[in-house]
């Protein structure tokens, strides 16, 4: 692992010699070629250290990746046309640089979407929700201290409006798409934290530009601000040469991220952030954006509260379902039992159930572990779903033991039911590892037409044990139903 991490120490040791030469040479009266050399040599390395990194650690999926250096490459470009236009005196926006620009803006933004499609199954709808929140914030700074400005300045013609305010617009893109990757499941690591301190850097500093051009520049120096975008191209191409690369983008086995502390914490921030903008207008004697602060309020008021509703549904799903097979708790299936057996009593209709045991389950944990066992009963479960009649509860009673709650049953139909079942248990085998495994399954049936939960159990069971000690692989239904 040490000397995987060579490379990608190597290339930050070149981009902070590059940094400290640009910042330095800024300083002096050397001439502008030489100055912005440290700059080019940063922005030109870039898409080549992405296209090392992921030919030499090849990740499994790897478009994210070459659409990354892609992306580099175009920007490299462009900042050539810049350069060139710089030292020619050549400023009629949009300039060709302008539009390569905006490609590689849109080289990116495939990349990092290419990059939470692949780690997230699904469209993952609460980091979605998340992610507006924060880019609504954002998105309301924007426009308040750049795009606001520069739309109304009456001295810039419509083509320069237009060509300084696609870069917001584009960095405010990419931000989303940033804060959605970051919030979304997948795996956590350096590359994530490496690329979202490039992304989130690459935002603050294009619209520390936009700023300083706003207000007629001189607040930064250049060579600052310069430095600050070769550290964001620099932590892209440290991203890549990092061997977690193999791993950034294996797919999430959920799509339900934690309410962890420091996301509610970011989530706090950003809803706080637009009256905290209007308040700051009003103290400073500025014109309040009220409408507009207003409207992001609501709309962020209203995703917070979807969000909210989220969480407590899945956390009412979560406490309803087992984890491992996906079908109904056991609490679950004794509160429906009770529902069920009180309406039986009231309409004078049966209710039926089954307990389903998995015979010899503990040969199989014993002889194949407890992974193949896991598989086993995730196959049962499907099973079980998949032949049980609709209207039904169908719930894992605890170990190997599964149950499955029929209304409206009868004796017959709930014994037809059972040797169903029982049937398609035994009909197909289980592949373990290449081992084809013969499962069988031992089911107790009673029905019950009266208010007792307790004493349909008690007769399913007493038929569990019944079955089993006929040979198992069998079904009996309680001479009580």
């Amino acid at each position: 692992m040490r000397r995987e991490l060579w490379a990608g120490l190597t290339w930050t040791g070149v981009m902070v010699l590059c940094v400290a030469l640009r910042v330095t040479l800024g300083a002096t009266d050397t001439s502008y070629l030489v100055t912005i050399a440290p700059y080019m040599l940063v922005s030109a390395g870039t898409p080549i250290a992405v296209l090392v990194g992921t030919l030499r650690h090849r990740p499994p999926h790897r478009a994210g990746w070459f659409l990354l250096a892609a992306a580099q490459a175009v920007y490299a470009v462009a900042d050539g046309m810049t350069v060139r236009d710089d030292w020619l005196g050549s400023f009629l926006e949009p300039t060709p640089a302008d539009l390569v620009y905006f490609a590689s803006y849109l080289l990116l933004s495939a990349a990092v979407l290419v990059f939470i499609r692949r780690r997230t199954p699904g469209w993952d709808i609460p980091s979605g929700i998340d992610a507006l929140v924060v880019s609504i914030s954002a998105g309301l700074l924007t426009w308040i201290y750049v795009l606001q400005p520069l739309t109304s300045d009456s001295a810039l013609p419509l083509n320069a409006k237009l060509t300084q305010s696609a870069y917001p617009v584009l960095d405010l893109m990419v931000l989303i798409l940033a804060v959605r990757l970051v919030m979304g499941t997948g795996t956590r690591g350096p590359v994530l934290w490496l690329l979202l301190s490039s992304l989130t850097l690459m935002f603050s500093v294009d619209t520390a530009y936009a700023v300083e051009g706003i207000a007629d520049g001189g607040a930064v120096d250049e060579a600052y601000l310069d430095a600050m975008w070769m550290i964001s191209l620099g932590l892209l191409g440290t991203a890549a040469l990092h061997p977690g690369i193999r791993r950034f983008d294996q797919r999430s086995d959920t799509a339900l991220p934690d309410a962890s502390p420091a996301r509610l914490g970011v989530l706090a921030v950003a809803v706080l952030m637009a009256p905290g903008v209007q308040f700051i207008q009003w103290l400073r004697g500025e014109p309040v954006s009220v409408p507009l602060i207003s409207a992001a309020c609501a709309v962020m008021f209203l995703l917070v509260l979807a969000r909210m509703y989220g969480l407590v549904t899945a956390q009412r799903r979560a406490a309803v379902t087992d984890s491992l097979t996906g079908l109904h708790t056991r609490r679950h299936f004794t509160q429906a039992l009770a529902v069920e057996c009180r309406r039986a009593t009231r309409a004078g209709h049966g209710v039926g159930l089954l307990i389903i045991d998995v015979d010899h389950f503990k040969k199989v944990n014993d002889g194949y572990g407890h992974p193949a066992g896991d598989q086993v009963l995730r196959e049962v479960a499907r099973r079980l779903a998949a032949g049980s009649r609709a209207g039904g509860v169908i719930a894992r009673y605890g170990g190997e033991e599964f149950v499955v709650l029929a209304p409206h049953t009868g004796p017959g139909e709930l014994y037809a039911l059972a040797e169903r079942l029982r049937e398609e248990m035994a009909g197909l085998p289980v592949d373990i590892g290449g081992d084809l495994l013969s499962v069988t399954v031992s089911i107790g049936a009673a029905v019950a037409v009266g208010p007792d939960p307790e004493a349909l159990l008690h007769d399913a069971d007493e038929a569990l044990y019944a079955a089993k000690a006929a040979g198992r692989n069998r079904a009996i239904l309680s001479p009580a139903g």
